[in-house]
């Protein structure tokens, strides 16, 4: 069965391309509390399967398989949010040329991959999953961009930037600017070398049931292979590497004697179709990679997870990570918490967990604090990283401790009242105690929660004199009795 495709499916294709890319921008830009919408994401729901169970990650990987087994890597140019990304940075390339089929490089890459997730380092992972890489973009680079040419003329649309830590801020332009590089070097080499997402679906993809390929009549004028941006287009051979091939449809309407098809697989091989099998120097490359991945991510933890000052605070991690470990090995850095956080707490880690941590959301509490009434790191986590707890759960999770150093206190040290810690204590683990003519602040250990209300309105310079450190596992304390909910204002004035 064969037939000629009319333009409008390429049409409907960009059409549908724009609405999604529209979709996950607002999700994590303009529509703040809509970031459910990277469900849609197969590398993020497949790792949130693989985490914890879930009905709604399940429904997302079994559909996209299944539309991958219907028409190939379809996904790639309709729902994946950096390969519409890729797309608009193609802008005005007029020529491109046949790749071959890079699966020396790609599934070795995939596997090197697994095994570095499977050992608990996702670092190599957070640079190269498409839909993490596409968040960071967002956030670091178009959304600060934004802030700035508001802010140069002054136009009153409100904060525009997530004010991002020097990490995730230089990580995404590096990222972005090689991606640019390389789509306009080659087009879509990324998707068929590097992307993790990109190899498994062309690993589903050899399977699928309808295919672009050549006809006999055709006279290798090469139209087809220089307006295919993967490609995937052997015009000499006459013949189509479909496990490349990323159904953007431009080929269809260029070839002028209608040897491009659009067919049904009927056999192992159709006509003009390339279809390889895997070798066994193939199969010894691609687990030489997984066990060498799995045996650099056990090192990482004795090498890479220390922290350059060991005498600071530990870092407190995002409510609902249980512990580092499990934290670290399932957080593909991409940012979605970083953007939905209500108290501008959360980070781009740099040397915080050290170097197996590189990128992961941490709590910066200089920059704010973790309200009291929010869960949207936890609801918005699209891999598993962080458990999803209700809000009454989470008000009660401790994630840190507060330390307390009177000898920083400017009650301790000028004899004046003060008291803003405990004042801003949602769960009133601060007490304020006589000492001299003054009070100091008293910890109540067994309800801080380590929100950081009272690390960010603490006024006392340059070291604040409560802090909080971060708890090796995060667990439920005493059921806090709740106060009226901080409203956190460093420029509030002070009774001294």
């Amino acid at each position: 069965m064969k037939w000629k495709l009319p333009a409008w499916p390429r049409v409907l294709r960009i059409v549908c391309a724009g609405i999604v890319l529209t979709a996950l921008t607002g999700g994590i830009w303009f529509f703040p509390g809509h970031e459910a919408v990277f469900v849609s994401q197969f590398g993020s729901s497949l790792l949130a399967l693989i985490s914890s169970f879930s009905l709604g990650a399940l429904a997302a990987v079994l559909a996209i398989a299944v539309l991958t087994l219907l028409l190939g890597r379809i996904y790639c140019s309709v729902l994946c949010p950096l390969g519409i990304l890729q797309d608009l940075l193609m802008a005005f390339k007029r020529r491109f040329a046949f790749q071959g089929t890079y699966r020396r490089i790609k599934y070795p890459v995939l596997a090197l991959l697994a095994g570095l997730a499977c050992g608990g380092l996702m670092l190599p992972l957070a640079f190269l999953m498409p839909s993490a890489n596409f968040v960071s973009i967002v956030n670091n680079v178009f959304r600060e961009v934004c802030a700035k040419v508001f802010y140069w003329f002054d136009l009153p649309v409100g904060s525009v930037t997530v004010h991002p830590a020097i990490g995730g801020f230089l990580g995404a332009w590096i990222v972005f600017i090689l991606l640019a590089a390389a789509v306009r070097w080659r087009g879509r080499i990324y998707c068929n070398t590097l992307c993790p997402v990109g190899a498994l679906l062309s690993l589903v993809s050899r399977f699928s049931l309808w295919k672009i390929t050549i006809a006999d009549n055709c006279v290798s004028c090469g139209a087809c292979e220089r307006v295919c941006k993967s490609g995937c287009i052997d015009s000499g051979n006459r013949r189509v590497v479909n496990e490349n091939c990323v159904m953007c449809l431009n080929c269809l309407g260029q070839c002028r004697f209608s040897a491009l098809k659009f067919v049904r697989r009927t056999g192992a091989k159709a006509s003009g179709t390339e279809v390889q099998s895997a070798s066994r120097r193939d199969f010894l490359i691609a687990g030489g990679a997984l066990v060498a991945g799995a045996a650099a991510g056990k090192a990482a933890h004795a090498l890479g997870g220390k922290r350059k000052d060991e005498n600071a605070c530990a870092p407190a991690m995002p409510p609902g990570a249980v512990s580092y470990d499990r934290f670290s090995a399932r957080c593909v850095s991409c940012g979605l918490c970083i953007a939905a956080c209500k108290g501008h707490v959360l980070a781009h880690a740099t040397d915080q967990y050290g170097l197996r941590g590189f990128l992961q959301p941490y709590m910066r509490f200089s920059g704010g604090a973790c309200e009291f009434n929010c869960n949207e790191c936890m609801k918005v986590c699209p891999c598993g990283a962080l458990d999803k707890l209700t809000l009454e759960e989470k008000q009660h999770w401790r994630v840190g401790l507060a330390r307390y150093t009177r000898t920083h206190c400017i009650s301790y040290l000028d004899g004046t009242d003060c008291g803003a810690c405990a004042e801003h204590c949602p769960v009133g683990a601060l007490e304020m105690v006589p000492y001299k003519e003054t009070t100091l602040p008293k910890v109540n250990e067994s309800l801080c929660i380590g929100c950081g209300a009272c690390e960010n309105i603490c006024p006392a310079r340059p070291v604040k004199a409560i802090r909080i450190a971060g708890v090796p596992e995060q667990r439920f304390v005493e059921k806090p009795v709740a106060t009226q909910s901080a409203v956190l204002d460093s420029g509030e004035d002070f009774p001294f």
